[in-house]
This record gives C-alpha cells, sequence and structure tokens, in this order.
C-alpha cells in the first residue's frame, strides 16, 4: 500500500479538466478531485515517493498560468 499526500489548489475553472488530463499522463502521479467547482479548487491525491516531480510539475503549471495558488492541505 503506498502512502499519500494531498495537496489542494485553485485553478482556472476552465482548466480543470487539462490539469486532470495533464496528471493521467504522469502515471501514477497523482489523482485530481474537484472539491468546488465554482471555485475552482481541486485537490490532487499522490504518492509520497513521487513528491518532488509533482512539486515541479504544479511550479510549471503556476508559471504557465494553470494554476492560480497552492492551498495546501
Amino acid at each position: 500500500m503506498w502512502e499519500t499526500g494531498q495537496i489542494e489548489v485553485r485553478v482556472n475553472r476552465d482548466d480543470i479538466s487539462y490539469l486532470r488530463f495533464i496528471l493521467e499522463g504522469y502515471d501514477g502521479l497523482g489523482i485530481v478531485s474537484t472539491r468546488d467547482p465554482i471555485a475552482a479548487q481541486v485537490v490532487i491525491t499522490y504518492p509520497l515517493s513521487r513528491k518532488a516531480l509533482l512539486a515541479r510539475l504544479i511550479h510549471a503549471l503556476h508559471r504557465e498560468g494553470v494554476i492560480k495558488e497552492d492551498i495546501g492541505c
């Protein structure tokens, strides 16, 4: 069984499916769940062993403008 962590982020509403698509492309990197579709808050559940890669991807998506803020968890 994998140990998992969670991070909550706010994205552009139009980019929720894009974020899900990107994470699906990285097999086993994370699962996107929408917490609040109106506020575009999503939770990413990820294996702790992939935390560094996820952090780099989130940083890149933030620079791209997809992720508006890291809310934490």
